[in-house]
């Protein structure tokens, strides 16, 4: 079991590290580093661990949150075209654009009387399941990196 110190006065125990931090960092300097970056004073105590850690963990949130909120904010709508060739305009909701864009090809399609007319219709059809896969579905965003992927940013 090694020691890490920093600022010259303050020692950690690798295992006290690694039990907070869930890894050990390269040497003493990379730790005084994180501390400086996180704005946690060294006291000596595994309470500076666990203060650095919530700091850390506290920034990565913060960051992802801010991660989402951006592509969110960019969202790119895959069956915007294809709701704009029937009239509709897409809101980016799927559940109420998928709705939307069935009834309105099916009153469009109840109304082609030409063979032509039809053969369009069936082509937005086909587009739709393309468009509407479930490929294209949104779930719940994910975090871009893990927290222990950003964690040894500052450990390393």
């Amino acid at each position: 079991m090694s020691n890490f110190t920093v600022n010259g006065v303050y020692s950690y125990t690798s295992a006290n590290i690694y039990s907070y931090l869930g890894r050990v960092p390269v040497n003493s300097r990379a730790l005084e580093r994180a501390f400086d970056e996180f704005d946690v004073t060294p006291t000596g105590t595994t309470d500076d661990l666990k203060e650095l850690n919530d700091a850390m963990y506290a920034e990565y949130s913060k960051q992802v949150q801010e991660q989402i909120d951006n592509q969110n904010n960019q969202k790119v709508i895959p069956w915007a075209s294809l709701c704009a060739q029937i009239g509709i305009q897409a809101t980016g909701d799927y559940d109420k654009d998928y709705a939307a864009f069935n009834n309105a090809i099916q009153l469009l399609s109840q109304s082609a009387i030409d063979g032509q007319a039809m053969t369009y219709f069936a082509g937005l059809r086909s587009e739709a399941s393309r468009a509407f896969g479930l490929s294209n579905k949104p779930e719940a965003q994910e975090a871009p990196i893990s927290y222990r992927a950003y964690q040894a940013q500052f450990m390393s």
